[in-house]
């Protein structure tokens, strides 16, 4: 399969951080919009709280072979599933319920966001995923590097929410963390034997609320892509269409990167 068809757009509603984040220009680009200009074929829709009409937001995905949408207030609430499984129905290229920011909500969390439900929620709510009227639907789970591989019992409590999703993705919050991916990375292989694998790539530097490095938005995409060609993940995330088209360096570098490896076959996922 080509690179870029393993790459996934990490979608929010157009201008979501409109006058927010550090944002000084308004921007107007769409989800679908964001996956042409990157050439890439897939997008998670995650709304941020905001009431969006599914079905428009489906019919703008036609042409993705790909589509997720957010479905973590289904662990809270499991019959909201049923929102992702009549999307399944209706678009035939909704194949994925994405948990966003399941462990934490930020570092302020009290408790957690995974212990505001039974775990029973969790694994009832991707059973229906899996054995539907439809078709089986796979689960995504959000993970940050500064939240695992910190402390070893906390790893070993959380362990069974990770084992129950197919497969999980590893995010980087702080720039200034980057470093530290290829070491947490390792630590992540070893919580997630099971479980298929990708990485998420921000674009702007939402912990500073100011524009991404350019060199380590490169530096992460080769990391990444030198793991997807070892078989130890699959795809790349890449985190927004809300800033790309207000002409920051890091969407250039990453637009460059596609152009230069989109094209290369990838090996079948493990």
């Amino acid at each position: 399969m080509l690179l870029r068809d393993r790459c996934w757009l990490w979608g929010h509603p157009e201008g979501c951080f409109n006058g927010k984040c550090g944002l000084k220009d308004d921007s107007r680009m769409t989800p679908m919009e964001c996956c042409d200009y990157l050439d890439i074929g897939n997008t998670f829709m995650v709304p941020m709280g905001f009431k969006v009409d599914r079905r428009k937001y489906n019919k703008s995905f036609k042409r993705l072979r790909g589509v997720g949408w957010d479905c973590f207030n289904a662990a809270i609430e499991p019959e909201k599933i049923e929102l992702l499984i009549a999307d399944a129905r209706d678009f035939n290229n909704v194949k994925v319920g994405v948990f966003d920011d399941f462990k934490n909500w930020d570092d302020k969390d009290e408790p957690p966001r995974y212990k505001q439900f039974p775990i029973q929620n969790l694994y009832d709510v991707i059973g229906r995923m899996h054995d539907n009227e439809v078709r089986r639907l796979e689960s995504w789970m959000v993970l940050y590097t500064r939240l695992f591989g910190v402390d070893e019992q906390d790893d070993r409590d959380f362990q069974p929410y990770m084992d129950a999703f197919d497969g999980i993705i590893m995010w980087t919050w702080e720039e200034r963390n980057i470093p530290l991916i290829p070491e947490k990375f390792e630590i992540f292989k070893k919580l997630t034997p099971k479980n298929r694998r990708m990485f998420g790539c921000y674009l702007y530097d939402f912990d500073q609320s100011k524009p991404s490095t350019p060199e380590l938005v490169k530096w992460q995409l080769d990391f990444y892509y030198e793991q997807m060609k070892k078989g130890d993940a699959e795809g790349i995330v890449f985190h927004t269409n809300t800033m790309a088209d207000l002409d920051l360096a890091a969407y250039d570098v990453a637009c460059a990167w596609l152009d230069a490896h989109g094209d290369e076959e990838v090996p079948d996922r493990n």
